[in-house]
């Protein structure tokens, strides 16, 4: 794989695989934060080619470009198109400075929404605003959100969303290798401008402020939060 290749590969699997960041951002279990502008999902592999036939391979033309063995032509570099990303497959992390009152806020509200909606079947909505528009738990979950002094969820996820970033960052700390990941992608010089923007953004987004770095070590000391905040971690069973 070439030097790009490489790059490419490293940063989508620090945006989506970094340790304990999906179970704490969640929301509540099955949802998909309401201010993402399409689900983050992993691309799904390509699908299997057929059985290959008996006709006889054909002859190779000097200079052109080598058939790739999982189909497709491989560039000259040695890249095939199931390697170049799309802009739709980065996610949109947004993220916002804490507070110590509004990180226990967020925390509670969660641990509680996990407890009580845990049987409301919230895979089959989109996000937590068609979940509080559609059914009488939403409606309720909305109204917990409100009692806990956020204006409406998709305030309370952006809190719990920066919680669990920041939450991550100081169990499992990721920003040397985000921040040469980072410089990685500035020196990239294929990389098409608005892929490479898109990228660099969401790598920042994974690396909390100094002050939200300080809200979760603070919560950490806390011998009531601290044990909450281990409860990021917890996964359904």
């Amino acid at each position: 794989m070439t030097d790009r290749g490489c790059i490419t590969v490293l940063t989508m699997a620090a945006i989506l695989c970094l340790p304990a960041l999906w179970p704490a951002i969640g929301a509540v279990p099955g949802v998909m934060m309401a201010q993402a502008a399409s689900p983050l999902e992993v691309p799904p592999a390509p699908s299997p080619l057929p059985p290959a036939t008996q006709s006889p391979a054909p002859a190779e033309t000097p200079g052109a470009p080598s058939p790739d063995p999982n189909g497709g032509v491989a560039s000259e570099d040695g890249d095939t198109p199931d390697e170049e990303l799309s802009l739709g497959e980065i996610p949109l992390i947004e993220t916002m400075e804490l507070t110590p009152d509004l990180a226990r806020r967020a925390l509670d509200s969660y641990i509680a929404a996990r407890e009580k909606f845990v049987n409301s079947d919230l895979e089959q909505y989109e996000d937590l605003q068609e979940f509080v528009d559609s059914t009488e738990d939403g409606k309720a979950f909305e109204a917990d959100i409100k009692a806990a002094g956020f204006a409406n969820v998709n305030d309370w996820n952006l809190a719990i969303t920066t919680l669990g970033l920041a939450y991550s960052s100081v169990v499992d700390d990721q920003t040397p290798d985000l921040l040469l990941q980072i410089e990685e992608v500035e020196q990239d010089t294929e990389m098409a401008q608005d892929i490479k923007d898109r990228m660099i953004k969401a790598l920042k987004a994974l690396i909390p402020s100094d002050n939200n770095r300080k809200v979760i070590e603070d919560l950490f000391d806390d011998p009531v939060y601290g044990e909450k905040l281990k409860l990021l971690d917890t996964e359904e069973e």
